[in-house]
């Protein structure tokens, strides 16, 4: 190895002393700490520098130097940071070379490396110095790093204004020494040995929690004698701190001696070493909580990290969602020899997609291959899809229960189907995803994620070819096979010849046989041969298919014979209420139409008579293959092929759809109900999605109000459940229409006017908020003779909305005029038994707030509290009740007063326990209470809600 002329390369070294930032900054000193602790308890007496040459400079048997990243992106070859420290490291190396010492680099991050990136990962795992070809390639890549690193420095040096051409001459000859010394393979070999990396593949938060948590676990450790683990965590990271500002280098080291001598001070002493300017930087100081206040934010702690790591990785032999299997398997015909292939194609590629169109079986298939092979599977999931793959997920409340997984409203709908596939990821075992695709349109992006699940057999049924997710052509039913189907359903004689020429006509369609099996059995005279001879000599004209049909060339013939069979036969066969409950589920989801809901949908007050109805209708409808039973028979499906015969058929006639005003006002009353308990009207969203998007914009005149009405209430509840990025144009659209249909005027306008305010920014957005408010508020007054039953919440609910706008735009003036009009209201209507009365009471206190007279400020939310007491118990809210005494801890810490920040902070949680509460709120209750107790140094309180805390998270 050549001499290195340390003079040649100078100009290339760069400030390696870490800079104080941030949360790289908070997991810099904990790494550093967790090393001077683990030297300490193992009785290493060797010094460790701190921002010298680097992050971290450990001097023992080995130089380590030890370069420290958190970030939120995963790492390449080609990132910026991992080129830079590289050079870097590089610099100090041939430094400490020349000396015949040879340091080990060790780059540590909690970030992961990026999924394309190879060489990176082999040059982790060591096992690049194994192949030749690798070794070469690595050894190849550092030196474009290093040239290109050492080139970017050069230039901005040679840029610089008035600059001498001497020392442009010494930059040159500079670069090129270091040019000569990247030439030596033995050097570039050696420090590619040299260098170590340790990706943690978790996040920043994740990261500091997990080191953190590592540290107070090194520290009960008997070597510490029984001193307070909080505050020996804070001297020891307040002595690096203070370590780390020395101005000689040298001075910036520390030793196991050093610990020992801060153990053998008092506690007194102790508590004076405790910088306490450093600890808030880090996290723990009050200023930080009294910024979040005064910039009126909430506490927002990642709390990702812990469900991550307490949450079990594996479910034990569950179906996740409801699962149609089949009561009698030798009662399903057919496929014997494509059951045994599918099951082989799914254990060697993970991956069937089941295709043909519409009526083949695909479903009936599945049902069967599940039934059959149940016990070979941990997990199964199955389900169907009616419009998009991600919202059947999100949407599908028993998949979110077993996975325990809370709807966050902060989400998009996207966001939320990645957390769900995120905890499917993590299960074990050998499971089992069936997605039954109703629509021919849906956009299967979202299956190649779905694809890409470890340990989850899949199964798509689509009635499209997807070349790409291994297709698998599901063949029509065999003629025994479709002759043992059709003898199932029908006790009658029949013509086989004529029944084989019936088979060829309906091309085998297993919908089309079961459906005419039923019909000849409950038909008084009907006969095969009668339904066969009018199919073949009726004139199956294009009438039907010139109603926005979009369907496979085969699936336009078999809706056409359905409609015919339908309303020649079929449908004449049923009376007319059933015929009329038949449409209306026609305008539902195909599947997964729970029998209590459609009950519920009517009304409680009328669930005894309506069940027995609807049972009874369902049975027979059943009996004529019209619909099929699922899951227990607590759910039904309606074949989809039906259900556009359907839709069809009342499009043509298109008046047809006034028939289900009723229904369509019942699901807007369900979804009302949900302003209180928006959870509880969760279930009948699915539902008025599925009318929405049923009944289309040309087909809804007769029908317009009332679609409008629920089409406010969808929007509205769910949004308590997730956001959707264009929110603002749905809501903007709604309004178009709703105008244009209802004149400016109609009052149902106010509270459009009032959600869309809701969904736009507060930051670009004020005075767009505030303009639609006035709206609303307008709206409101120019009925107000007229209300009806919660017109007058609603005003007051958008003028005190309107109120906070103004709150926000710094206009005490508006808002004291908003407050003025609801304490006009009030009074005009003898109105003062809601919850409302509070909220207006929180804002007077913000505005006292803001103009920082704190005391006004807590005496007007003692005056929320002492009204929400005096209301009738079946209007309080409690949940308010526990955001007041939040707002007063909050208070409380504006004046400094930690005693009564903690009381108010104390009751706040306990009247959330005291509901059943357990949701993300009360994560952030709980991590604002436990903060208080950092600050007070209390750790006994400190350990028992930060226990609540993770108990609570693994209930969630």
């Amino acid at each position: 190895m050549p001499d290195i002329d340390l003079n040649s390369i100078k100009i290339f070294k760069r400030n390696g002393d870490a800079i104080s930032t941030n949360r790289g900054f908070y997991y810099q000193y904990l790494s550093f700490l967790k090393k001077w602790i683990t030297n300490f308890i193992n009785g290493d007496d060797s010094p460790i520098y701190t921002e010298v040459d680097n992050d971290i400079k450990e001097v023992g048997k080995i130089f380590v130097f030890t370069q420290l990243k958190c970030y939120s992106s995963d790492f390449s070859l080609n990132s910026k940071e991992i080129k830079h420290t590289l050079f870097d490291f590089f610099i100090t190396y041939l430094r400490y070379k020349q000396n015949n010492i040879t340091p080990k680099f060790s780059f540590i991050t909690n970030s992961g490396i990026q999924k394309r990136e190879k060489l990176l990962g082999k040059w982790l795992s060591r096992e690049v110095f194994d192949n030749s070809t690798d070794f070469e390639s690595l050894k190849k890549k550092n030196r474009e790093i290093l040239k290109a690193e050492s080139n970017k420095i050069r230039q901005a040096k040679l840029s610089r204004q008035n600059i001498s051409s001497v020392k442009k001459l010494e930059i040159n000859k500079s670069y090129k020494a270091l040019c000569d010394i990247l030439s030596d393979d033995l050097i570039v070999e050696d420090f590619c040995r040299a260098v170590h990396w340790d990706f943690g593949e978790i996040t920043t938060e994740e990261a500091i929690f997990q080191i953190r948590q590592n540290i107070l676990s090194l520290l009960k450790n008997k070597v510490f004698g029984d001193k307070p683990i909080e505050i020996i965590f804070r001297v020891l990271l307040s002595e690096i701190y203070r370590c780390s500002q020395e101005t000689e280098t040298s001075m910036r080291c520390l030793t196991s001696l050093d610990l020992q001598n801060l153990l053998n001070l008092t506690d007194s002493e102790i508590l004076q070493r405790i910088d306490s300017k450093f600890i808030q930087l880090i996290g723990f100081e009050l200023e930080e909580i009294k910024d979040r206040i005064k910039a009126v934010e909430s506490i927002q702690e990642n709390q990702a990290v812990l469900i991550e790591n307490l949450r079990p990785n594996t479910l034990e032999n569950l179906d996740l969602t409801l699962v149609p299997y089949v009561n009698d398997v030798e009662e399903v015909f057919g496929w014997e020899n494509e059951l045994k292939e599918a099951f082989d194609i799914l254990n060697k590629k993970k991956l069937i997609t089941v295709n043909n169109y519409g009526g083949v079986g695909k479903t009936t298939f599945a049902k069967k291959f599940l039934t059959i092979n149940r016990s070979k599977y941990n997990n199964v999931i199955w389900l169907n899809i009616e419009k998009s793959i991600e919202s059947s997920f999100v949407f599908n409340n028993l998949l979110l229960a077993n996975l325990r997984i809370n709807l966050d409203k902060d989400k998009t709908v996207d966001e939320q189907f990645n957390i769900i596939l995120n905890e499917l990821d993590k299960i074990g075992g050998n499971n089992l995803i069936i997605l039954d695709i109703q629509e021919n349109d849906e956009p299967y992006s979202a299956l190649n994620t779905i694809a890409s699940l470890r340990n989850w057999k899949k199964i798509f049924l689509t009635r499209a070819k997807l070349k790409t997710l291994n297709p698998y052509l599901l063949p029509h039913l065999d003629y025994d096979s479709a002759i043992s189907l059709f003898k199932l359903h029908c006790s009658k004689e029949f013509d086989e010849i004529v029944f084989k020429s019936f088979l060829n006509y309906i091309e085998f369609n297993t919908l089309i046989i079961e459906l005419v099996a039923k019909t000849i059995e409950n038909g008084f005279d009907l006969t095969l041969e009668f339904v066969f001879d009018s199919l073949e000599t009726q004139n199956l004209n294009n009438e039907l298919l010139k109603i926005d049909i979009a369907l496979y060339d085969k699936e336009n013939k078999v809706t056409a014979i359905f409609d015919f069979i339908l309303q020649k036969f079929s449908v004449k066969g049923i009376n007319d209420k059933e015929k009329f409950f038949l449409d209306y589920l026609a305008l539902l989801p195909s599947t997964d139409i729970i029998i209590e809901d459609l009950v519920l949908i009517c009304g409680k007050e009328f669930y005894d008579g309506n069940k027995l109805s609807y049972i009874n209708s369902i049975n027979s409808l059943e009996r004529k293959g019209l619909v099929q039973y699922e899951n227990d028979k607590k759910s039904i499906r309606v074949h989809k092929i039906l259900q556009q015969t359907i839709i069809y058929r009342l499009r043509a006639r298109n008046s047809d759809f006034i028939g289900f005003m009723f229904y369509i006002s019942w699901i807007t009353h369900r979804l009302t109900e949900g302003y209180n308990n928006p959870k509880e009207s969760f279930r009948f969203l699915k539902y008025a999605e599925s009318i929405l998007s049923t009944i289309k914009e040309e087909y809804r005149a007769s029908i317009y109000q009332p679609l409008l009405l629920l089409e406010n209430e969808y929007l509205h509840l769910s949004s308590f459940f997730f956001i959707r990025e264009n929110s603002a144009e749905l809501w903007a659209d709604l309004i178009r229409r709703t105008e244009k249909y209802l004149g400016k005027d109609a009052l149902c306008l106010g509270a459009m006017y009032n959600n869309l305010a809701s969904t736009l920014n507060i930051e670009n957005s004020l005075d767009d908020i505030i303009k639609y408010q006035r709206k609303a508020n307008n709206l409101y007054l120019q009925h107000s003779r007229n209300f009806k039953k919660g017109d007058l919440l609603m005003f007051i609910t958008s003028l005190q909305n309107l109120a906070q706008a103004y709150l926000l735009k710094d206009d005490p003036e508006n808002v004291l005029k908003c407050l003025q009009k609801v304490a006009a209201l009030r009074k005009q209507n003898y109105f003062y038994s809601d919850a409302q009365v509070g909220v207006g009471y929180t804002i007077l206190s913000e505005l006292h707030r803001k103009t920082k007279n704190f005391d006004e400020s807590e005496s007007l939310i003692k005056k929320a509290i002492k009204y929400h007491n005096s209301i009738p118990i079946e209007k309080r809210n409690e949940f308010l009740l526990s955001s007041y005494y939040n707002k007063l801890s909050e208070s409380s810490i504006l004046k400094n007063n930690l005693d009564e920040a903690i009381i108010h902070q104390l009751r706040c949680v306990e009247i959330l326990e005291s509901q059943g509460i357990k949701n993300t709120h009360l994560v952030k209750m709980y991590q604002f209470l436990i903060d208080l107790f950092k600050i007070c140094n209390d750790p006994d309180n400190f350990k028992i809600y930060n226990d609540k805390l993770e108990s609570l998270i693994r209930q969630n």
